[in-house]
């Protein structure tokens, strides 16, 4: 366990760190989706979770596979589409590394990822 002190009263991350072990970190990220594969986060073995909105108007596919085609993978549906990864339901696929491309480029992808530090 790392150093960092969880404050008196902080609920939400007492009842995080019993579950994962330890504090957590919330990491955001955008990512531009176009016609080639864009890589949305790399492997993280401390990641216990993710979700994923595409605000973007066309559709993403997103894979484990690097050379993601548009009609492979999951469908991150446009317009507010989600997914999302829990370790406790989804074991290790959590932590590997994702990719998405879409037939149309200029596609936001809201990414926010829960990171064990």
């Amino acid at each position: 366990m790392s150093d960092y002190k969880i404050p008196a009263g902080a609920t939400a991350a007492e009842i995080t760190a019993r579950r994962f072990g330890g504090p957590t970190k919330i990491v955001e990220t955008l990512v531009t989706v176009g016609t080639t594969a864009a890589k949305l986060f790399d492997n993280n073995p401390r990641r216990v979770a993710w979700t994923m909105t595409n605000r973007g108007s066309a559709d993403c596919a997103v894979s484990f596979a690097q050379d993601v085609a548009t009609g492979t993978g999951f469908i991150l549906a446009a317009s507010g589409g989600a997914i999302e990864s829990y370790v406790d339901e989804d074991g290790e696929t959590v932590s590997a590394a994702l990719y998405a491309v879409s037939g149309a480029a200029g596609q936001t992808v809201r990414i926010v990822e829960t990171v064990r530090v």
